[in-house]
């Protein structure tokens, strides 16, 4: 059980690893991430919906 938390794992989207992903669902094949540049009222940084194939994978 504890060597499967020695490795990192990640979620690759349409062939791309991303490590800044906040939410994922495999089975419908979309990820939310922040966005680099708009921020909501409150200055925090609004999440964009990414589709595509989304596979989850260790390092």
């Amino acid at each position: 059980m504890a060597e499967s938390f020695e490795h990192e794992s990640g979620i690759g989207v349409n062939g791309k690893a991303r490590t800044n992903v906040e939410e994922h669902c495999i089975r419908e094949g979309w990820v939310t991430i922040p966005s680099p540049k708009a921020r909501e009222c409150y200055g925090n940084p609004m999440q964009i919906a990414v589709k595509g194939t989304v596979e989850a994978f260790y390092a």
